[in-house]
């Protein structure tokens, strides 16, 4: 396994961007690294107490709700040296949703005792967060901005674009399960079935299993 430096992936973590190095060295003194958490490892569900901020090494994480009738909605994903739980820093709260580890990971946290005993050190870490909370919310605006009314073809097709320019190929493996896929995108599985039939057919893209080439 390749060697863990917590120093760099406590820098690293998005929340963190701006800090200086002493600071950071405080922030790995008071962090816990390299979790070891096989897929479908439940790391918080709703209801449960916010004791702690998580930093994705490795892997990838899904947030989810259940609805009424006990159905996943996928919030959104967390993958490598993304923050989850920021509010665990600061408030006295529980989880409203649940988070599950989609494919083995490596999860880090801090406390948030701890955490609370160094703010009061270092103000500029509160600065660095709002930051983030700033991103989160216009990261789910623009999804619900970019999705909310389009077709189910063009959702899919949109997402395919999305993730072709994130991964800088037009051929890659789909990051997600189909089923988590048609969560994402709000279809039921069914439907992404089909139009990833209709997209096929249309030669728009090139598929096996969950290899997709953009055509």
């Amino acid at each position: 396994m390749e060697k863990h430096s917590a120093f760099e992936c406590v820098k690293s973590a998005p929340i963190f961007i701006g800090l200086d190095d002493e600071t950071l060295k405080k922030l790995t003194t008071i962090s816990t690294h390299q979790e070891y958490c096989p897929a479908g490892t439940t790391l918080y569900e709703a209801g449960s107490y916010v004791d702690r901020l998580l930093v994705v090494d490795k892997g990838r994480i899904k947030v989810y709700r259940l609805d009424e009738d006990g159905q996943e909605q996928i919030l959104y994903f967390l993958d490598g040296h993304a923050v989850d739980s920021e509010a665990a820093l600061f408030t006295n709260a529980t989880h409203h949703n649940f988070a599950e580890t989609v494919e083995d990971s490596l999860v880090c946290s801090i406390r948030k005792s701890d955490f609370q005993q160094l703010l009061e050190e270092t103000p500029s870490l509160a600065v660095s967060i709002i930051n983030a909370f700033g991103n989160r919310l216009t990261d789910l605006e623009n999804r619900s901005a970019r999705y909310g009314t389009l077709t189910a073809h063009d959702r899919l097709a949109q997402y395919l674009e999305d993730t072709a320019g994130q991964i800088g190929s037009r051929y890659f493996k789909l990051p997600l399960s189909k089923r988590d896929l048609a969560n994402w995108l709000n279809i039921t599985p069914e439907t992404l079935s089909r139009q990833f039939s209709k997209l096929t057919q249309e030669g728009t893209i090139e598929m096996a299993g969950r290899m997709i080439r953009l055509l």
